[in-house]
């Protein structure tokens, strides 16, 4: 793949799934919601995690909550970042990630053929592009049955990430029928992810898609229910090493939505 067919920076986001697709950029060290697989181009692209080594990957996978840093070089990459919830919950479960390291090197893994397909699919994206990519990375998947969560977690998960309101712990735990501290500790240990991290997520998630549509910080920040502008930032850039002002600042950035 030619360096001119990532001129310009593509970001996608569907419900589930999102995808980063253009030049590489270098980010502080930071953890994010986001379950994410990395895809090289033409060369090697660097991570590093915990134990400060810089590490080459062609493809990386990077679980939810794990600590990392992009490295920025003069060659393209390509970004996927998955729901830790759903799409995450399921791929590359089999594998484990070294003490320190930022990420899962799953560049011999069988079917890699199909990243780069993956790659292609992620050229011109659209509503139907999602349905793409999740039958091109189901042969790394558990089925559903093997990745099946507690119904009243479940159940908490889908209330959440479509009401509007602004839902405590207490509340969403009285309507699974569970103590609030029963109901944290399930969560855990059902997603692997603290409940105050699935929530802050959905702020967040909220407050970025309203900036997609119109650049104002202030009033995305309060969109997502934040207390004001300098907060948003500061869980921005924890979870994706980069202030929400730079996406910007290039001209050549767009942000695609498929609901």
């Amino acid at each position: 793949m030619s360096k001119a067919n990532y001129a310009m920076q593509i970001f996608s986001i569907w419900n589930d799934i999102a995808a980063y697709r253009g030049p590489s950029f270098a980010t502080s060290r930071h953890s994010h919601f986001f379950a994410q697989i990395c895809l090289a181009s033409e060369k090697p692209l660097r991570l590093r995690g915990r134990n400060g080594v810089w590490k080459e990957y062609r493809v990386a996978y990077i679980p939810s909550g794990i600590s990392h840093e992009t490295e920025r070089t003069e060659f393209p990459f390509t970004i996927i970042l998955m729901d830790p919830l759903t799409i995450g919950a399921r791929i590359f479960q089999d594998l484990i990630l070294p003490t320190g390291e930022p990420a899962i090197d799953v560049s011999d893994y069988p079917g890699m053929e199909e990243f780069g397909r993956i790659n292609e699919a992620l050229v011109q994206p659209n509503r139907e592009t999602r349905w793409k990519v999740l039958q091109m990375l189901d042969p790394f998947m558990l089925s559903v049955s093997q990745a099946t969560i507690d119904e009243r977690i479940r159940s908490s998960i889908e209330y959440v990430s479509s009401s509007d309101d602004q839902i405590s712990l207490t509340d969403v735990a009285k309507r699974s029928g569970l103590s609030a501290g029963r109901f944290r500790h399930l969560f855990r240990e059902q997603t692997g992810i603290a409940y105050s991290g699935y929530r802050l997520w959905i702020k967040t998630r909220k407050a970025i898609l309203f900036l997609a549509e119109r650049p104002d910080l202030i009033s995305a920040a309060l969109e997502g229910g934040f207390s004001d502008q300098a907060h948003f930032s500061r869980i921005f850039r924890r979870s994706f090493g980069m202030a929400p002002s730079e996406l910007r600042k290039n001209d050549l950035f767009r942000i695609q939505i498929f609901t």
